[in-house]
């Protein structure tokens, strides 16, 4: 079959079109979309480096150790929180004050499985011992990460608005306390109709 004759059968039944990011607001419904994951992330993030917890690190040597905690979804739609999280951690990366942990991991994040693997390689007579991490190098966290996300839905006249709101909080973890928190809040009116 020829690549013409493939990509006419494709048009002809509805096909696949690809929108140029500036575009693609076009094409928003009442579901959280990719530019309401960007602005959820960018505002927190801006929040987060205008901070007076961030201005106080202004002499760190060091940067602290940051892990992603649980961050729920509790929305209708099914996304990974991760899209967020690491959006957000990656700029916090990029200011040179944090530093990311792939060993320490909630329900916002994943954890690297090659860790354990290596480690566990210890035990594997097989395994050249010289490449293998001795013990205790494992750098512990010391901020967190954790956040919810909630959806709330309301009826006006013919229409639904939908409010979606973006907690997030930095916790020290030595103390317990709460140095940063911050809410981000998204709201879409649309259609009954109109698709999640």
């Amino acid at each position: 079959m020829s690549i013409i004759l493939v990509g006419s059968m494709l048009l002809g039944c509805g096909g696949v079109q690809y929108v140029d990011h500036a575009d693609s607001r076009e094409y928003a419904s009442l579901g959280i979309d990719y530019h309401d994951l960007e602005k959820a992330a960018s505002d927190n993030i801006k929040s987060l480096l205008e901070s007076g917890y961030v201005r106080s690190l202004a002499g760190l040597e060091k940067p602290k150790v940051l892990a992603i905690s649980n961050v729920i979804n509790d929305t209708m739609q099914h996304f990974s929180t991760e899209e967020l999280t690491r959006k957000i951690t990656r700029d916090m990366r990029n200011s040179g004050k944090f530093i990311l942990t792939m060993a320490f991991a909630g329900s916002g994040g994943s954890k690297d499985a090659m860790l354990d693997s290596v480690r566990n390689a210890r035990k594997n007579d097989e395994v050249n011992q010289y490449g293998v991490p001795e013990k205790g190098k494992i750098i512990a966290p010391e901020l967190s990460l954790s956040g919810k996300i909630i959806q709330r839905n309301t009826k006006v006249k013919s229409k639904q608005r939908v409010d979606y709101f973006f907690l997030l909080t930095l916790t020290d973890l030595k103390s317990g306390l709460v140095v940063w928190d911050n809410e981000v809040n998204i709201i879409k009116v649309g259609k009954n109709a109109s698709a999640w």
